[in-house]
């Protein structure tokens, strides 16, 4: 997708969370959800559990929630998990976190427990960081609108 196409959908879809009469705080909150739910390795159940966060919070704006999770997609997912695998590796260098008396088990479940903990200390580095560029982003959004009116 060229960037001037992704750049109109993502204003087009930033005008529609704008719309909702959300707060700052709001809309950045629901565009850290999402980013969590898109960025922990919750393949199959990440949409379910953005239904359900936003039928549970009614303050979580649930367009940048969702939205969050369309910029999430697949395209970006895959360096964060090899950025995941690649944490948790250097966390646990050459240990062995578990062994089994089948060695391919022995090493899948290596991998996944390194790539697990990885992910997740990456997913509680950037969830914030979403936020804040959110909030920014958003108040900067909300001041140019106020100075054209």
């Amino acid at each position: 997708m060229p960037i001037k196409k992704l750049k109109e959908k993502l204003k087009k879809h930033f005008h529609g969370v704008q719309k909702t009469k959300k707060s700052p705080n709001q809309i950045a909150l629901g565009f850290a959800i999402g980013t969590l739910i898109s960025i922990l390795p919750t393949p199959g159940i990440n949409v379910l559990l953005g239904i359900l966060i936003v039928i549970l919070f009614k303050k979580v704006n649930k367009y940048s929630l969702f939205i969050a999770m369309g910029l999430w997609n697949f395209l970006t997912l895959p360096p964060i998990y090899y950025l995941s695998y690649e944490l948790g590796d250097y966390i646990f260098e050459s240990y062995l976190v578990t062994r089994f008396n089948i060695s391919y088990l022995t090493v899948i479940s290596n991998y996944i427990i390194r790539y697990i903990i990885g992910n997740v200390i990456l997913a509680i580095i950037i969830t914030p960081i979403s936020y804040i560029l959110t909030i920014i982003i958003v108040k900067k959004f909300y001041q140019k609108k106020k100075t054209k009116v």
